[in-house]
């Protein structure tokens, strides 16, 4: 089964800057999608992360590195991941991630079995967090609160919201209208978007801990691995990063120094479902509990879930707000029932047609 062409394409979702976190305020989503064919006809389908504005260095790294992949065997995932897997760029991680995913699903679909049954996971239903909780121009603590217990009444049992982006007490006073809303039996994850510092974030951490939050993430900035292991030390709150990590060392230096209570990357950035795999491994080696992150369309959405679905993974991030092509989804993964989704058994990733209607931004056969 050989490689027969690659094509790359862009999904563009226009968003009316409403919504804010502390760094970015959406007016658009873009994500790369791309296709691998094989040469009776058989394809599989990737995403790479991609960075907001720069989507074009993705489409970039698939003209350079295609060319290369034609006429390999599609079924040397782990020769195609080693020949890819040290990335000196985001787009480069971004393409051999989608590359990897992409051949995962090529492989389990040409088997018709689902792709966590292909990885031979030990179960079929993954726990997932509601991700949602944006500051929102007109939205108040009260329409926050309304937002996270409509994703409890949905069947989640954790949720995600944004913080940093306000005062102290105007966030802590956000937050507890969640704490009220919810219960004291979700598990609240807060996400601070690096934007506190040394000297902040201890108090900050104090009373997020007085409200029951479980865990932060980003409260620095990710270079800031010292700092990070210090708040892992002297509190009980686990320590979240590495969502825009790419490098493997990096990674093992988080677990090393126990700079984080929970490891945390994205598949479409960390080497797809293989890199995933490795990373699970470490962290389990480590002692430390893998939490999945993903803010795209469904094909990156359900190759999370997939990953999921290996020991080791305490539950995956279920974006609310970025919900680019959902409707691919089958209803197992539509639908939360205590907090988890369930894979299905379609075949590969187990979303369908997402392509359809799109143009290639490069296709090389």
């Amino acid at each position: 089964m050989r490689i027969a062409g690659l094509a790359s394409f862009e999904f563009c979702r226009k968003l009316d800057g409403r919504a804010w976190n502390p760094a970015w305020r959406w007016h658009e989503r873009r994500a790369p999608l791309l296709r691998i064919t094989a040469q009776d006809g058989s394809s599989g389908i990737g995403e790479g992360w991609s960075r907001p504005g720069e989507i074009a260095a993705f489409h970039e790294r698939v003209r350079e590195a295609a060319p290369s992949l034609i006429g390999r065997d599609a079924g040397e995932i782990d020769a195609i991941h080693e020949e890819l897997g040290k990335p000196v760029s985001w787009a480069e991680a971004a393409f051999a991630s989608a590359v990897d995913v992409a051949l995962w699903d090529l492989a389990a679909r040409r088997r018709c079995v689902s792709l966590h049954a292909l990885l031979d996971a030990p179960r079929d239903t993954v726990p997932v967090y509601a991700s949602g909780g944006l500051y929102e121009d007109g939205k108040d603590r009260n329409g926050l609160a309304a937002e996270m217990r409509g994703y409890v009444a949905r069947g989640f049992l954790a949720v995600k919201m944004k913080i940093g982006g306000l005062t102290l007490e105007d966030d802590m006073a956000r937050l507890a209208a969640v704490r009220a809303a919810v219960g004291d039996a979700v598990e609240i994850i807060v996400d601070a978007v690096g934007q506190l510092d040394r000297a902040k974030a201890p108090r900050w951490i104090e009373r997020l801990a007085r409200l029951g939050v479980r865990s932060i993430q980003a409260p620095l900035a990710d270079a800031d691995v010292e700092g990070m292991a210090a708040l892992q030390r002297d509190f009980p709150i686990a320590i979240i990063a590495g969502e825009t990590e790419y490098r493997h060392a990096q990674f093992e230096r988080l677990l090393q120094t126990r700079a984080v209570g929970m490891l945390q990357f994205c598949v479409g950035l960390c080497g797809g479902i293989t890199g995933a795999r490795q990373l699970i491994a470490a962290a389990t080696a480590a002692g430390v509990e893998v939490t999945l992150q993903c803010y795209s369309t469904a094909v990156m959405q359900a190759a999370t879930f997939h990953a999921g679905a290996v020991a080791g993974v305490r539950h995956a991030e279920y974006h609310m707000f970025h919900t680019g092509l959902y409707g691919a989804f089958p209803p197992g993964m539509s639908q939360v029932r205590e907090g988890c989704v369930q894979l299905g058994e379609r075949r590969g990733l187990g979303v369908d047609d997402v392509l359809a209607g799109m143009r290639p931004v490069v296709s090389v056969d």
